[in-house]
């Protein structure tokens, strides 16, 4: 096949943008290839980094700078560094946290109980009835319980002034009785059913 002449391409300006684009990116990755290559532990770096895609934040400016010109500067690499290394502390420390917290927790009981404690989360399922919102309840013992929320408490929520929305009881203090069933999995997590007597706090 003959090479293209300008003759051919309808658009010269265009084509060159796209090869001068093309080279830069070819340059960039030869920069990144020498850039990794300098430093081993550049690539977690590199991974970490490209986890980022918000341009307004500092990591996902550094995972564009990586795009364009395929390395840091000196400068660059060590906020980058620190940044990782307090993301890094903070998942430990999370992790460290989750451990205490479920060597302390009470097994889940089982039968009809009065469960008190937090709202973990949220979530609305689709059933062969409609949408139902569930719960997942952290009680002040420790034990996590997963169940329907009672429509009474979206009464409450009203009479209390907060939204009547699923979402709405995520953080909330609540306190009902229903009927508990452990897991066969997890001795410290359970199911609840036949909620009644709910309450709903701040």
């Amino acid at each position: 096949m003959a090479p293209y002449t300008e003759n051919q391409i309808e658009d010269i300006e265009a084509w060159n943008r796209g090869r001068e684009a093309a080279i830069r990116r070819n340059a960039a990755k030869g920069r990144n290839r020498k850039w990794l290559a300098e430093d081993e532990s550049r690539e977690e770096l590199q991974n970490f980094i490209s986890d980022c895609y918000d341009p307004n934040t500092f990591l996902g400016a550094m995972n564009e700078a990586l795009d364009q010109w395929g390395r840091l500067t000196e400068k660059q690499e060590v906020a980058a560094r620190n940044a990782m290394a307090k993301h890094k502390k903070w998942h430990a420390d999370r992790e460290a946290r989750i451990a205490e917290e479920r060597a302390n927790a009470a097994d889940c009981p089982e039968g009809r109980v009065q469960v008190t404690g937090e709202v973990i989360s949220t979530d609305l399922r689709q059933t062969a009835f409609g949408g139902q919102w569930k719960m997942l309840v952290r009680d002040d013992s420790g034990f996590k319980v997963w169940g329907s929320i009672p429509s009474k408490m979206f009464d409450l929520a009203t009479e209390n002034g907060i939204e009547p929305h699923g979402n709405s009881f995520k953080g909330k203090r609540v306190s009902f009785t229903a009927a508990l069933q452990p897991s066969e999995d997890d001795p410290k997590f359970g199911f609840f059913k036949r909620p009644t007597k709910p309450e709903v706090g701040a």
